[in-house]
């Protein structure tokens, strides 16, 4: 049993299993939240979420007098690269005394849920105050997906299919249990256990003393203490009591037990547990069983699985060492409009269909680095607007959600532009005289705002023709321009081109003089840019 082993990441420790074995994790807390992960598609994980939504929103009013507990407020999860909905319900108020004194206490209910890279994880709290959302966001946003075997490479507490990457938001509690089952053994069990250390109660050696002094003589002569005593395995104090029990029904069964007590509110030495039982039913409330293994067996197997008991590296890495390679996106990851796109690729973005177009197609090439996009959709036109050549636009009022389909790389094309872009405004009052203010690199100004100085200015929209423009201190920004792409007969339904308000990004702060040395002065109206190669700015 003991030749293959395999390693299980269970909190902030390590420890080696035989290979077979069936492990899963259970209550799996950290500050005060109950985390519950799951896999499922995005699909199902967006009806679980509406439908809890609309459970929560039938009960009424969220209010103390009702008693109803209904819905306090719902948002979206405001996490980057994640998508999902806070919910906050059940509002409700006591009063105690204290010294005399009236003091009252009102909570909510908060639940949280969130999606990334394929896996669905959930922070729900039963009593809570309100900003106890912010807590469960700040938590989320050191969590990080791992496989189901691996082991994270970053300092952390590892849960299910995922960990909570250092440096933390400050925190007392963690809890997280593992379950060990063997196939070829069911009457086997074995448990291990990280929860908040520094407890009142008594040491293992000390309750065993306890429990052997209030036993009879009866019970006393079919125990047989195989092993009892202190024992520090790597590095952590604790106690351990191996015992073989003759059972009622001639039956011999094994139970030990380890366990370190820990330090009070100090998540890096929490209390832990190792239990092994053999000998137990499979059937609830049925006798106990005769051991499926010898006693030696049982003693080497023990030995194997809690001395490879042992804590991850918590603290920062050594000076001068490389810090490691963040993993790149799995297929399935999802990043919302403003964020930075982890991986160049083909992402699919969740707006669309249903007589919708989305302006440069549901599936779109992004590169690292760049801002993800918030879709501009098409709505199908009517007969009057195809007869007027109108496109209608229009913008989702939530944020765009893009999930990566494909990691390959597209070719590199070339684009000709022969459209007119729309002109900077002339500005109500001329700019003061006097040396330009400087701005800094990546100040950011909207249509129709005064540009705060002359300039090379970056649209900030993907598929906009502008691309990156030069603007005169003072001048009012333009509305970005968009290619319609062409439909039946290779032409569009309506204009080839619309326009809508965007952000502009200061990339290079150049005067009129200086740029007049630089480029002609006649501008023409056709311009090429490669994609996936900066523009040329001078």
């Amino acid at each position: 049993m003991t030749e293959k082993m395999k390693t299980v990441c269970v909190g902030r420790f390590l420890v080696d299993v035989p290979a077979q074995a069936e492990v899963t994790l259970s209550r799996e807390m950290m500050d005060g939240f109950e985390i519950v992960t799951a896999e499922e598609s995005e699909a199902e994980f967006q009806d679980r979420v509406m439908k809890r939504e609309a459970e929560i929103i039938a009960r009424g009013p969220g209010t103390v007098a009702d008693g109803k507990g209904g819905m306090v407020y719902a948002r979206d999860l405001r996490v980057p690269g994640m998508v999902g909905r806070a919910l906050v319900y059940g509002r409700d108020s006591t009063y105690g005394f204290e010294k005399g004194q009236r003091v009252d206490a009102e909570w909510v209910s908060v639940e949280v849920y969130a999606r990334r890279d394929g896996l669905s994880v959930s922070l729900i709290m039963k009593y809570a105050d309100e900003d106890k959302v912010n807590a469960a966001e700040a938590l989320l946003a050191r969590l990080q997906p791992r496989g189901e075997n691996e082991i994270p490479a970053v300092p952390g507490f590892c849960i299910w299919r995922a960990v909570f990457a250092e440096p933390l938001p400050p925190h007392e509690t963690e809890h997280i249990a593992m379950h060990i089952g063997m196939p070829d053994h069911p009457d086997l069990g074995m448990a291990f256990a990280s929860l908040p250390g520094g407890g009142s109660d008594g040491g293992l050696l000390a309750r065993v003393a306890d429990n052997d002094a209030s036993a009879g003589a009866d019970e006393m002569l079919r125990v047989t203490k195989l092993r009892d005593g202190r024992r520090s395995i790597n590095g952590v104090n604790g106690e351990e009591v191996l015992e073989r029990v003759r059972e009622f029904n001639f039956t011999t069964t094994f139970g030990f037990m380890w366990e370190a007590q820990g330090v009070k509110d100090d998540p890096l030495q929490p209390f832990l547990s190792f239990e092994l039982q053999a000998g137990i039913s499979p059937h609830p409330g049925a006798k106990p069983l005769d051991s499926s293994l010898h006693e030696d067996a049982v003693l080497a197997l023990w030995d194997t699985i809690s001395s490879s008991i042992r804590m991850r590296p918590n603290g920062p890495p050594p000076p001068g060492a490389a810090a490691p390679e963040p993993p790149s996106p799995r297929l399935g990851a999802i990043a919302n409009a403003g964020d930075v796109c982890p991986q160049s690729g083909w992402w699919q973005c969740n707006e669309g269909g249903q007589g919708i177009d989305v302006h440069g197609g549901r599936v779109q090439y992004i590169r690292k680095g760049e801002r993800m996009p918030q879709a501009l959709l098409l709505p199908r036109q009517t007969l009057w607007q195809k007869v007027r050549r109108i496109q209608p636009s229009e913008e989702s009022p939530r944020l765009t959600a893009w999930t990566l389909v494909d990691k390959r790389q597209r070719p590199r094309t070339t684009v000709t532009v022969t459209v007119a872009l729309a002109q900077a405004g002339m500005p109500a009052a001329a700019p003061g005289p006097g040396a330009p203010t400087p701005v800094a690199l990546g100040a950011c100004s909207r249509t129709g705002e005064a540009c705060p100085a002359s300039g090379w200015w970056r649209c900030e929209e993907t598929h906009a023709l502008d691309g990156t423009r030069w603007f005169a201190r003072g001048s009012l920004l333009p509305v970005a321009t968009f290619q319609v792409p062409p439909k039946v007969f290779g032409r569009t339904a309506g204009p080839e081109v619309i326009q809508r308000r965007s952000m502009w990004h200061l990339v290079r702060q150049v005067e009129a003089a200086t740029l007049a040395q630089a480029v002609p002065a006649t501008v023409l109206p056709e311009r090429r840019q490669t994609l996936d190669e900066p523009p040329t700015l001078a």
